[in-house]
This record gives C-alpha cells, structure tokens and sequence, in this order.
C-alpha cells in the first residue's frame, strides 16, 4: 500500500504543482516557435561576436566534453564556454552573480534544480523562448504556459554491474535483491544527502519498502562516494570487489564499456528518470547563440545521438528499450513534486544524513576517481 499511496501522492501533488505554479496550462501563443533554421540562427550567432557561456549540471569534468565536440564540429565559428558543476552549485553563483550585478553571469543553464527555474521564473529571470521542436516537448517537462524553460535530455540511474565480475543472471535486478548476503561489501552508492536526484530514489524505496529495508541496505557494507559517475569508475576497477550499483548510469552501453545496465522487471522504487531543465536567462550577453544552442540540442539529429529515451515525441527510444509510456514506474515527472517540496527533501536528507553521516571528500570533479 506504500507504493500506491506514494504515487498517489506525487500524482495530486504534481497536478495541484503543475496548474498553479509553471508547467501545464494554456499553451501561451503570444511566443512563437522559432521557425528559423540552424543555420540562420548560426550566422547571427556569429554576427553577434561568436561566443556562448553555458552551465551545466554534472559531477564530473569531462561530463560534457561530448556535447562540446559536437557542438563545436557542427558550428566552428562559435566558442562555447561549458563549465560543469553540481547543479546546486551552479545556482548558488548564478544567484550570487545576479545579486551582485543584475547579470546571471551565463547565457544558458541546464541543472537538475527544477524549483530553482520556477523561482527565476517567478523572479523575471527567463526569457520566454519556443525552440523549434517546442510541440514534441511534453507539457509535464516544460513551461507550457509561458515558455520559460524545457526539458532537453532524459537522465536516469538504474541498475548497473561490472560484467568482469557478475553476469546478467546473477546481478541484481530489484531493490530488494541488493539485500541479498552475497552483495555485501560489493555495493557502491552515491551519498543520498548529496544529490536530489539519489535522495529521491531512496525515499522511493522508504515509501515501498519501509525503513527497515534501508537498514538492512546500509548494513550491507555499502560503499559510500560523491557524484554519480563515481559508481561507475569504482566497479570498473579489478582491484576492488565492488561490483553494483542503483546510482549511476551508463546510457546502455551494455557489456562494450564493461558495464551492463538494466531495468528492473518490476520494482522501479530504486531507479529514477527525469529531465534536466535548460532556460535562457533575459541578460544573456550571447541571445542568438543561446537559442541556437537550444535549437541544436533539442533537434531530432542530436536527440536521436543521445540514447536511452529522447525528451521529444517524434524521436524514438534506443533499440531494445521500451517507450516510457510502457514502463508505469519509470515516470519522468515523479521527480518534480519531490524536488520542489523541499521542505519534504530537507527533512528525508538529514533522515538519511543521520545514519551514514555527511558526504565525506572532495567534490565528485576534483577527487580524480
């Protein structure tokens, strides 16, 4: 009865959220959906002085060192500053910068904050802007009603393993599996109280399995780190016997990276998806590469390079995953009611703070796991 009351919850919380604050409603006609092409917007792009800030949210480095290349490849007179960071970091300086000189201090950012682009919304911060591609964005993972801010790419942590050191059969598929004595000591996980995003999929399995599963989770001898690509390195490693993992992702490389990823078959109380949120704020010095960018990143030729799900309609899954529609726990906005109840996320974080204690070492981008 958890589960249900859970997603009930979530289900009126998001609709009273979405009808009242930013996400569905009337469709504004009053912006139009940008109908110039790519190439258009590169060439006054470039007129403009050929330069755009972007921030996004990550934990490592290199997260976006792929998007760049590609950006760079597709539009070589434009020099892109990416600068990559946790996203609540990222918003911490942008608030600093718009505080201190009016200016967000960047032309675009895309960040896991949904409640932060509400609040800047709210504040006058955003432009009101429709991409092309605008109608294929579902209304629960955009501004609908004034077009202030859209989702641009699906990302998901599911269950991961090292194939060096398990195989498909043997790895474990559901929460509870990871219970399981063989697992102990050969879990990694993301610090919850470190990440939203991780906090959510452990209040998924408090809702649906009690606090009693946590427990016994955490006395499994897990292996706490920073960051979400951190997981992945560790089990990677021979020398260690860390194997599994819930709290990272690696875009169903399945087997060709040395880490098979898969969905459980039906309890997604520890796997998450959601869309990262991108807007471009009103004081961006760069307008017309800002919007190119939205329009590069959101069209059906980059979305379809992506992998897993795309946030477009008319853009089909990976190969030999289902459509979302299929997987009824695998909701992209169940995320969204959580992050911006943050009363809710305050008091499930110092919960879970309590029993492992604080997220110990450097930040996940300057701990060079």
């Amino acid at each position: 009865m958890r589960v249900y009351s859970l997603l009930l919850a979530i289900s009126l919380l998001w609709g009273f959220v979405a009808s009242d604050t930013v996400i569905s409603g009337r469709q504004d006609d009053a912006v139009p959906v940008e109908t110039l092409s790519l190439d258009e917007l590169y060439d006054l792009a470039v007129a403009e002085g050929g330069q755009l800030v972007v921030r996004a949210g990550g934990d490592e480095k290199n997260q976006q060192a792929s998007t760049v290349q590609a950006f760079q490849e597709r539009f070589p007179k434009i020099n892109i500053t990416l600068t990559v960071d946790l996203s609540k970091y990222h918003d911490s300086v942008i608030d600093r910068t718009l505080n201190l000189t009016g200016s967000a201090g960047t032309d675009v950012a895309h960040l896991q904050t949904l409640h932060d682009f509400i609040r800047w919304k709210e504040e006058g911060r955003l432009l009101s802007y429709k991409p092309a591609g605008w109608d294929q964005i579902p209304d629960n993972i955009k501004d609908a009603a004034d077009a202030t801010f859209l989702g641009i790419v699906f990302l998901f942590f599911t269950n991961n393993f090292a194939t060096a050191k398990t195989n498909v059969s043997e790895a474990p598929t559901e929460f509870l599996d990871y219970l399981d004595p063989k697992w102990k000591g050969k879990i990694v996980s993301t610090y919850p109280n470190d990440d939203d995003a991780v906090l959510f999929e452990f209040f998924k399995i408090q809702q649906t399995h009690g606090w009693d599963a946590i427990f016994s989770f955490i006395a499994q001898d897990v292996l706490w780190v920073r960051g979400t690509a951190t997981p992945t390195t560790i089990i990677l490693d021979n020398n260690n016997d860390r194997t599994v993992t819930f709290t990272t992702e690696n875009a169903f490389t399945n087997g060709s990276s040395g880490v098979f990823q898969q969905l459980p078959k039906s309890d997604f109380s520890g796997s998450i998806i959601w869309a990262q949120r991108a807007a471009i704020f009103k004081t961006a010095e760069h307008p017309h590469a800002a919007k190119l960018y939205l329009n590069w990143f959101i069209s059906k030729e980059h979305q379809a390079s992506l992998g897993g799900w795309s946030v477009r309609n008319d853009v089909p899954q990976q190969a030999g995953l289902k459509p979302l529609s299929e997987l009824s726990g695998f909701d992209p906005a169940a995320f969204e009611p959580f992050m911006i109840d943050r009363n809710l996320v305050e008091r499930f974080r110092f919960q879970f703070e309590q029993l492992i204690g604080t997220a110990q070492g450097l930040s996940p981008l300057d701990d060079d796991i």
